[in-house]
């Protein structure tokens, strides 16, 4: 049976001596790089961690990143990979939430992690992936060294289970509508079919070579870019950090073939006063999506950039499900194009009062709620009963995102139900912001709504009521910038003072009202 362990040893079995890794001056083969793996894997067995144990990733990416990921497959521990940019708080709560018993951690995180170690007692074991610059700190005597534990270990004897497509193989979170992270469980066979899928759609091939920009801790760049290109024993080219000239070198450099970008990443690109001095001849495809983008400058990526620009939808607990193919990048310009071979997608009432059965499919043109079936789907959440139940039903995934069908079978996005901003590619709850908001001494009420920016897709943007008029927006910003309940890329861009709030007659906040002429002719005017 297949699990991401086969096939990862498929790959080294049947391509030793390929370039597997290259990370700044790191290159490692699939040999060499199976060996740091298992090496790893006999460290983590060595400190206790055991099949279904949890072991937490919160470190800026590196090889470092998918080392440690692919350790923890084969040793069937159940990898937690984390967003780096968390605040102490946050992070705790996801590690605390897993039952993590290890952490792997790198040291521009020592801060956060002192702050996490004091937060979660549970928390055994701290792996630290240091710098190669000779700065780095001494590490408290209970942390461990990543590539020191590596160069230890004299003999690989940890049992390897044999594993089945039904264990997990890892916790990825998200945030639901109240804010709360929430573990999607993604299971060997889960991964195994995104994997697959993504081979397909994509017709990755072993001479691919692929540059890793995105973050190894979200879905779209681990299990639907990473893994796919791992498992055709394609090179992946890892850079620890975006950067739109030195992207445009990379490509270069390495004759990238296939690259995953954010429409605000190739846009920056695009534009940079280099771009037409570099070679980017040898890309094949760009995958993109989560945001808009302008015909004209679509046009300019196909004839300057790229000619294979796919347009995909997904999410963590189902990855890609939707995709435009380069064929009809420009003439269904804004579509998330249709399912992708594995996944079955329907358009169905949306009516939060009940549960709409998956039969009852809107019309054509109309908006209803997203719903997904498909092999990839996440076991539901860890936990977390009351949440699966609510978005896991009769075998669906239910979204909470509003699509419509075009007469031609093409998804278009309208909107989110639960409204969540989406700014930077980063997935940002209102409620979240909010609760820090109210916890900021002078402001009475707050809300806060995504509005559209042209670099960010949308900006976190807070209406607030004070209680003290002598409040003011850089003390606000200064409060948010030193809690520990907020993580950077969450705080609000923008901030109004507003007399009153829209309030329905059950006193709850009208964020439609917030996106409207009254309140919008506020933004407005401040841009000006």
């Amino acid at each position: 049976m297949l699990t991401i362990a086969s096939m990862f040893e498929n790959t080294v079995e049947k391509y030793p001596d390929r370039l597997a890794l290259v990370c700044g001056d790191t290159a490692l083969t699939y040999a060499a790089w199976n060996s740091r793996v298992r090496r790893f894997a006999q460290s983590l067995f060595s400190l206790g961690v055991r099949q279904m144990d949890r072991v937490a990733i919160l470190q800026k990416t590196s090889d470092a990143t998918p080392t440690a990921y692919m350790a923890c497959q084969l040793l069937g521990a159940i990898a937690v990979p984390m967003n780096f940019r968390l605040s102490a708080n946050e992070a705790a709560y996801i590690i605390d939430d897993a039952g993590a018993r290890a952490l792997v951690y790198d040291d521009s995180m020592a801060a956060i992690v002192g702050k996490i170690e004091l937060a979660s007692p549970g928390l055994r074991t701290f792996i630290c992936v240091t710098s190669n610059d000779g700065n780095a700190a001494p590490l408290p005597l209970h942390h461990h060294s990543f590539d020191a534990l590596i160069d230890r270990v004299e003999r690989l004897d940890a049992p390897l289970p044999q594993l089945e497509p039904a264990d997990i193989s890892a916790l990825v979170y998200t945030s639901g509508t109240t804010g709360r992270p929430k573990g999607a469980i993604h299971t060997h066979g889960n991964d195994v079919a995104i994997a697959t899928n993504c081979v397909m759609e994509y017709s990755l091939t072993s001479t691919d070579a692929a540059l890793h920009i995105a973050p190894l801790y979200h879905v779209g760049g681990m299990q639907a870019y990473f893994v796919p290109h791992m498992i055709v024993g394609a090179t992946n080219v890892i850079l620890p950090r975006y950067e739109p000239l030195a992207t445009l070198q990379a490509i270069a450099q390495h004759r990238i073939t296939t690259l995953f970008a954010v429409p605000t990443q190739i846009q920056d690109m695009l534009f940079h006063p280099d771009f037409a001095s570099i070679d980017v001849s040898s890309l094949r495809m760009i995958t993109t999506g989560g945001a808009a983008i302008t015909a004209a400058t679509m046009q300019r990526v196909i004839n300057e950039f790229c000619p294979g620009v796919f347009n995909g939808y997904g999410m963590t607990e189902a990855s890609l499900t939707l995709l435009l193919h380069p064929r009809d990048a420009l003439a269904y310009l804004g579509s998330c194009g249709k399912p992708t071979l594995i996944s079955t997608c329907h358009v169905v009432t949306h009516d939060p009062g009940r549960v709409v059965p998956a039969d009852e499919i809107v019309p054509v043109g109309e908006v209803g709620q997203l719903i997904v079936k498909g092999p990839q789907l996440a076991g539901g959440y860890w936990n977390n009963p009351v949440e699966t139940d609510k978005k896991f039903k009769g075998g669906w995934l239910y979204t909470g995102d509003l699509f419509s069908i075009d007469e031609a079978g093409y998804f278009h996005f309208r909107g989110r139900a639960d409204d969540m901003i989406v700014s930077g590619g980063e997935n940002i709850y209102p409620r979240e912001v909010e609760e820090v908001l109210y916890h900021c001494p002078g402001i009475q009420e707050a809300a806060v709504i995504g509005v559209p920016h042209p670099k960010w897709g949308q900006a976190v943007t807070a209406f607030v009521v004070r209680s003290d008029g002598e409040l003011t927006e850089a003390h606000i910003v200064a409060f948010c910038k030193a809690s520990d309940d907020l993580a950077p890329y969450k705080r609000p861009k923008q901030i109004f003072f507003v007399d009153r709030l829209p309030h329905n007659p059950s006193g709850k906040v009208l964020r439609q009202e917030l996106a409207g002429p009254i309140y919008q002719s506020l933004i407005a005017g401040a841009s000006q």
